[in-house]
């Protein structure tokens, strides 16, 4: 549990430090719902929020030293923005494109009343520091579950100046300490048999995966407007998938994203023959109260067959959860954030240059049974990761309902056709459909999940 006046993880400090020169890191759900929410009823709702203490805390970062969690007011109304003009859709995506205010906690609420036939929508974002996952695990749970609304504790009386100097100096000693910890941490784990194992395996199977791989066209300097392309496909044919070829949940995902972008290069002229992706998978890492986040590079073959390049993604992703590259990567990380934003302007400045990855993918799993916002059922939770240097497109996947929700976050400069990329992945998940035994047919979940098809927003 995250307590006030504490440290930001590494992993939470380096994001931090990079938001300064990002267009907003900030992870974000788009919930349809039946019916009309009234503002009133859903600040009253909004109250379960209390439970999350980050949803209470803003960030400190000073001009030098790390990051910390200090106490802000817990101000429900401040955070909740009601859309008025008349193209809900574009106002959302103008949201999706401003970072968050640092002086407060760092969330925030945007009510589309109308937004689609059956009802109203509820744009849902937060920091990447203040969730774990994809801002669908705790938050999504205490947002549209049922249960109690925990109390909100009492503010502890405010320090003396010389125990405020006395922390300041305990802050400085835990940050050298945390650092020397994870350095020492990562390398005993690159010292494991297992891992050298692992590593020279990886080493023969993607020799270039310390280069920067060749920019896509996808992957150049971003400006334009953010928007949110959304689709829905069964969960039961995801299902299906993992059942008949094997792989985890992430696999199908990366593989599914790999299908859909392969054909958007083909529209664009780019060849695919012999060439691959770099993906970042967004993974989370179990430490004691709380979980560590990094990324698990895979890279994914394009031109071939939908079986093989699922069977080649779940291969590499073994490999790398073996050879604990994601561990040491977000071990790494406490080590950079020492150096804290002059580390950040330097990876901005190479990353937009060239970025380490052609894109994110990221996943989380919901619950499979209808929830309930405001009273209202819950038709559809779209995800949104973010989008920055150099990476001009991410896709992130949330399973809820029988449905697996798609969010794919795009920069219009860098992506102008978006629009067609809903009919591409549904392309992609019929070939692996195929290659799984089934005929393929579009499912597109039209009944609980009011969008078409080749759903565009």
């Amino acid at each position: 549990m995250t307590a006030s006046n504490t440290l930001l993880a590494p992993d939470q400090a380096v994001l931090w430090n990079l938001e300064r020169r990002s267009p907003g890191l900030h992870v974000a759900g788009l919930a349809l719902v039946d019916g009309e929410i009234d503002r009133q009823e859903l600040l009253h709702w909004m109250g379960r929020l209390r439970r999350l203490p980050r949803f209470s805390l803003r960030v400190d970062g000073p001009p030098y030293g790390p990051p910390r969690w200090r106490p802000a007011p817990f101000e429900l109304a401040e955070h909740l923005h009601v859309v008025s003009n008349g193209e809900p859709a574009s106002a959302f995506d103008e949201a999706l494109g401003k970072p968050l205010d640092p002086r407060r906690p760092l969330w925030e609420f945007h009510l589309a009343p109308g937004y689609h036939e059956g009802g109203d929508a509820l744009l849902v974002k937060s920091h990447l520091v203040a969730v774990d996952g994809l801002a669908t695990g705790d938050l999504f749970h205490a947002l549209f579950a049922s249960g109690t609304t925990v109390e909100e504790k009492k503010a502890g009386e405010p320090a003396s100046n010389g125990a405020r100097c006395g922390a300041r100096g305990a802050e400085w000693l835990q940050n050298w300490t945390r650092i020397g910890q994870d350095l020492a941490a990562a390398l005993q784990e690159l010292s494991s048999e297992d891992t050298r194992t692992a590593l020279l395996t990886l080493n023969e199977t993607m020799p270039d995966l310390a280069l920067p791989p060749v920019p896509l066209p996808f992957n150049r300097r971003l400006g334009g407007r953010r928007r949110l392309i959304r689709c829905a496909f069964s969960y039961r044919d995801i299902r299906m998938i993992r059942a008949r070829l094997g792989g985890a949940l992430s696999d199908v995902v990366v593989a599914l994203a790999g299908g859909a972008l392969e054909r958007y290069l083909d529209l664009r002229g780019v060849s695919t023959r012999g060439r691959s992706l770099r993906v970042a998978l967004a993974t989370d890492l179990p430490e004691r109260d709380r979980k560590r986040r990094s990324l698990l590079p895979i890279e994914v073959p394009l031109s071939i067959g939908a079986g093989d390049r699922l069977r080649t993604v779940h291969q590499l992703a073994r490999l790398m959860r073996t050879a604990r590259v994601a561990d040491v990567l977000s071990r790494f990380a406490g080590v950079q954030s020492a150096a804290g934003p002059l580390a950040a302007a330097a990876t901005a400045m190479t990353s937009s240059v060239r970025p380490p990855f052609h894109l994110t993918v990221a996943n989380a799993n919901g619950p499979q049974i209808p929830q309930f916002l405001a009273g209202r059922p819950l038709a559809g939770y779209t995800p949104s990761w973010p989008i920055g240097y150099g990476q001009g497109v991410s896709c992130a996947f949330f399973a809820y309902n029988q449905a697996l929700h798609v969010g794919v976050t795009v920069d219009e400069r860098a992506c102008p056709d978006a629009g067609v990329l809903p009919d591409l992945f549904v392309e992609s998940l019929d070939e692996l459909l195929e290659a799984a035994g089934r005929t393929p047919r579009r499912r597109m979940r039209s009944v609980s999940v009011p969008i078409r098809t080749a759903a565009v927003s």
